[in-house]
This record gives structure tokens, sequence and C-alpha cells, in this order.
């Protein structure tokens, strides 16, 4: 009875972790669902299940039903208990590839190394320089991911593009996190505005998101820390900790079992 319900409670979680919360990224053009369900073993052994069930054609249906067969061979061969830890172990990590790929992206490299651009920059209009001035005299000295598209805005200066186009160019090329900076020099540049106060303004938000975004990293630190230190730190504390005593334990115990009939008098 409990071998029946090892198995249900197998097949169980695996059909759950079986289920799909999001929808299914868009594959290539180049591999076609067909082409991957046939090359894929799990499909192939779950495509004559799906179908005995009279199910709608699905290669996620397919995968899950060769899946669920090959923990029930499994059952059968090397029984329930080892089939309920390989189904455990095959829905968390199926679990832990969907949070993966709904989790919000790292941020790039660019808002990182913005705030580091925008106080060179502050540095250099401070000092006098106009603003293609002060991206010339930047570009040398910027963080390594932004030094090419600046020297290629520096040359575009150079060679006589407007500076309001080579600037909107350049938040063309770095995206949305660089789109104040980008306000500020273009504003400076069209209509005259005051571009110092703006560059600081921009600074001190860009140093805020940068430290929000490693406090959110912090935060995933005890989660990635959680698996070593189960699957790690705690076998061998018990190893150290644990076995000791219990050897000790079993050794005491014999030893009293063996000395006890040396005791008793005629």
């Amino acid at each position: 009875m409990s071998s029946v319900a090892a198995l249900a409670a197998t097949v169980a979680v695996l059909l759950a972790a079986g289920i799909p919360r999001s929808r299914p990224r868009r594959a290539p053009a180049s591999a076609s669902p067909a082409r991957r369900a046939s090359t894929d073993p799990l499909a192939r052994v779950g495509r004559p299940l799906r179908r005995a069930a009279g199910r709608r054609t699905d290669p996620r249906l397919d995968r899950r039903a060769g899946a669920v067969a090959g923990v029930v061979a499994l059952a059968v061969l090397a029984g329930p208990a080892v089939a309920l830890v390989v189904a455990a172990a095959g829905a968390l990590a199926l679990r832990w590839r969907q949070l993966r790929r709904r989790a919000p992206a790292a941020p790039p490299r660019l808002e990182r190394d913005l705030p580091d651009l925008v106080d060179l920059l502050a540095l250099a209009v401070g000092a006098g320089l106009p603003v293609p001035g002060a991206l010339a005299a930047v570009a040398p000295m910027a963080p390594e991911p932004l030094r090419a598209d600046l020297d290629a805005a520096v040359a575009d200066l150079r060679g006589g593009r407007a500076s309001d186009e080579v600037v909107v160019s350049l938040g063309q090329r770095w995206g949305r996190a660089a789109r104040p900076l980008v306000h500020a020099l273009a504003d400076h540049l069209r209509y005259g505005t005051p571009v110092l106060p703006a560059l600081e303004r921009v600074a001190a938000e860009a140093r805020t998101t940068r430290r929000r975004a490693a406090e959110t990293r912090s935060r995933r630190l005890p989660v990635l820390l959680l698996f070593p230190l189960v699957l790690c730190t705690l076998p061998a504390f018990g190893l150290l900790t644990v076995a000791p005593l219990v050897a000790g334990t079993f050794d005491s115990l014999r030893g009293g079992h063996l000395e006890a009939p040396a005791s008793v008098a005629p």
C-alpha cells in the first residue's frame, strides 16, 4: 500500500512540475516544433501515450507524458522511493529554470558605469568646457563599455555633425538607462538650459539606481547560498558533530553489553 502511495505521489509531483506557468518562448525559425519533438527521447515516448489519452497535439504534453512514463518505469525497476527522489529533483530543477526565466534581468553594464560617466562630464563642464569639448575630454577616461560609443560620437563631432544629433544618437545606442543624460545634454544644446545642475541631478539619480540594483542583488544572495548550505555545510556539520556522538553511544552500549555477563556472580 505504501508503494502505491509513493508511486502516486511521484506521478503527482512530476505532473505538477510540468504545468506551464508562463507562455513558452518562441522557438527560432530554424528549429521547428516537429523537428525538436522528433529528436527528443521524452517526446518520442510520450507521443503514443498522449494520443491514447486523446489529448491535442502539443510537444510539451509529449515531453510530460514521456517523463511520467520514465518515472513509472523507474519506480517499477528501482522502487517507488528512488522514483520519488528523482521526480522531486526534476521538479525542483524545472521550477528553478522557470524562476530564472521570470526573474528580472541583471542590470546592464551601462547602468553600473553611467554614474561615473556623468560625474566626469559634470567635472568637465564645471571646468568651463562646452558639451562637445567635454565629450572629447571624457572619452579617453570613460568606462570601458562606453568608451567605444563616445569615441564614435567624438569622431562624428569632428566630422561636422550637429552636437544635438550626436547626443541623440548616443541615447539610441545606450537605451532607456541613458535617457535622462541625453535629455539634459540635448536640451542644453538646443535651448540653452543650464547643463551643470541637470548633470548633477542625473548623477544623483544614476547613483541611486545603481545602489538599488546592488541592494536587489544582495537580497538574492541568501537564496543563492541556501543550496550550497543545505547540500554541503549541513551534511559536513552532521558528520563532524552528530556522527561521533552516535558512534560513541553505540560503542558504549556494545561495551556495556559485553561486560554484563562477566559481572554476574555464580
